[in-house]
């Protein structure tokens, strides 16, 4: 089944199990974001990748210019484990993440949650990689991610017993736009996927001919 299959079925199980006022502003706020034009403003494909240091759920510090040092990287970008629809493309990617790792790629995650929401996401869904911490959202800020929710939003969130401020570890009520970044030894954008409707996501598949046109570097 591909990947947008089983994002379609959870969009039907939600609107069944959501109140009718809560999935209305949720898709308001869907297509006001659509609207914006963000994703067309945030880093794409030919574009340098922002770098990055962050710490794992352990407390390792874990560079892109290290990883980079070794071949490609897929950065995956989430808004968290309370996001059913996350949770089935982190599994996606997972389902895949060794086939990734044999064209000498490594596998990030990125969300801005606490590390202790974020360590318990990766077992959950037993990962084979770490799901790092954006603390803020400044990684996804620079890579033009980053949004705020509306007070509307906001309320209907918390009606559902959604504390952002509680599972991020900070108040600023933002969230990260669903992504993936294939980024080539070089720091350039070799393939960006960017989901300002978070329902739809591109299938994990897609990565693999960028992938093996890669060619992880040579070392001495």
């Amino acid at each position: 089944m591909l990947l947008q299959d089983e994002l379609d079925a959870v969009r039907e199980r939600c609107y069944e199990s959501t109140p009718q006022h809560i999935s209305r502003v949720r898709q308001d706020a869907i297509e006001d974001l659509v609207s914006s034009g963000i994703a067309e403003r945030a880093v794409r494909a030919g574009d340098y990748a922002p770098r990055f240091r962050l710490r794992d759920p352990d407390g390792k510090l874990i560079s892109s210019d290290d990883l980079l040092d070794r071949g490609p990287v897929l950065v995956v970008f989430y808004r968290g484990r309370w996001c059913p629809y996350c949770n089935v493309d982190l599994r996606a990617v997972e389902a895949v993440a060794e086939d990734f790792r044999s064209t000498g790629a490594s596998i990030v995650a990125l969300s801005p949650q606490t590390a202790n929401v974020s360590g318990t996401t990766g077992r959950m869904h037993n990962l084979s990689f770490p799901c790092l911490v954006d603390r803020g959202g400044r990684v996804a800020r620079s890579f033009g991610l980053r949004w705020k929710l509306s007070q509307e939003l906001r309320a209907a969130e918390m009606e559902t017993g959604l504390d952002l401020a509680a599972v991020n570890g900070e108040p600023s009520w933002t969230l990260t736009m669903p992504a993936r970044y294939v980024i080539g030894p070089d720091g350039i954008v070799e393939y960006a996927d960017i989901s300002a409707d978070y329902t739809r996501r591109g299938d994990p598949t897609e990565l693999f001919p960028v992938l093996r046109q890669i060619r992880a570097p040579v070392v001495h």
